[in-house]
């Protein structure tokens, strides 16, 4: 009995729709879910839904035209008020992601990070304003273009004298692209979140970054002096002690003593698995790495739900 490849292109062609589809509605999960704002839009259209239905069941006409009225023209006025959470989504989109990133040996790494830590501990205790963001996966080339090529080691001296304040390269963000400082003083997106009004431009511009691209921003607070964190659009406060381990683990690779062909693989698979084990915070081994794994102690994570306008950070 020969194979039916009619049939069988037909369930691909199925499965690939989907697919697709789950893809779509993750996304859309996703932006829901990453922005306080657009729940809030989600809950007033669901509601509508609700008084929709129950117009209709009770037969109340009139509530039931306008509420028409209202669901034939929303999508326009849905689009209009989504725009800035699009307008993200695409740039997203947009973004190439490096699958293949340069494989630096973990020693340079760790040195790049002692610099920067320690730069960011001692800005810290004088309380000098800073912002540094560190390439991941994704280009930061098109922000890197707008500020002043370096292309230097990264140093504590030379990240302390770059935010020294008065220098010309004081008001500005630094790019680091593996351990080379790729870039100075460039401007990166604000964000279009309500941040607490402690909160000023620097963090703003730092939440706005890690929310179109997977890169790690490090703000001192020039009010405060407390260091904070930006990634995946969440604003998190560390201790340097807590910095370092966590930027270890973001960015030096773990020691293998050999390498296969399905490297790339298990890589993608961990990555995955503990995303998962973020997500899940009620997960009773998510709980039990939280308890023995000392590497991740916030100080505070912020909640960009909170209102407030913007300081001079």
């Amino acid at each position: 009995m020969g194979i039916n490849w009619t049939d069988v292109w037909v369930l691909l062609r199925l499965a690939l729709d989907i697919l697709a589809v789950w893809a779509l509605l993750y996304a859309l999960v996703r932006i829901i879910r990453n922005n306080a704002r657009t729940i809030q839009i989600v809950k007033g259209i669901m509601a509508v839904f609700l008084v929709k239905i129950l117009s209709d069941v009770m037969q109340l006409q009139a509530l039931s035209t306008v509420l028409n009225l209202f669901l034939n023209w929303g999508v326009f006025f849905v689009l209009i008020i989504l725009q800035p959470e699009l307008r993200s989504m695409m740039e997203k989109v947009g973004k190439t992601t490096s699958i293949l990133r340069a494989d630096i040996p973990a020693q340079r790494m760790e040195k790049m990070i002692d610099q920067v830590v320690n730069a960011c501990k001692d800005m810290s205790r004088t309380k000098t304003g800073a912002i540094i963001s560190i390439q991941m996966g994704q280009s930061l080339e098109d922000y890197a273009r707008n500020g002043i090529a370096m292309d230097s080691d990264v140093t504590t001296e030379l990240l302390e004298t770059i935010f020294q304040y008065g220098t010309p390269m004081h008001d500005g963000a630094v790019i680091i692209e593996g351990d080379k400082l790729a870039a100075a003083a460039a401007y990166l997106p604000s964000t279009s979140k309500d941040l607490p009004s402690k909160y000023g431009a620097r963090h703003r511009a730092a939440v706005g970054i890690s929310e179109v691209t997977d890169s790690i921003t490090l703000v001192v607070s020039e009010e405060t002096g407390n260091i904070s964190v930006a990634s995946k659009g969440q604003l998190t406060q560390y201790n340097p002690t807590a910095l370092r381990r966590y930027l270890t683990n973001q960015l030096v690779p773990a020691s293998t003593t050999s390498s296969s062909m399905l490297d790339p693989v298990i890589k993608a698979t961990r990555n995955f698995s503990s995303s998962l084990s973020r997500n899940r915070s009620s997960s009773q081994d998510s709980q039990e790495v939280r308890k023995t794994d000392d590497r991740i102690k916030p100080i505070e994570v912020v909640d960009l739900r909170d209102k407030g306008g913007t300081g001079n950070e």
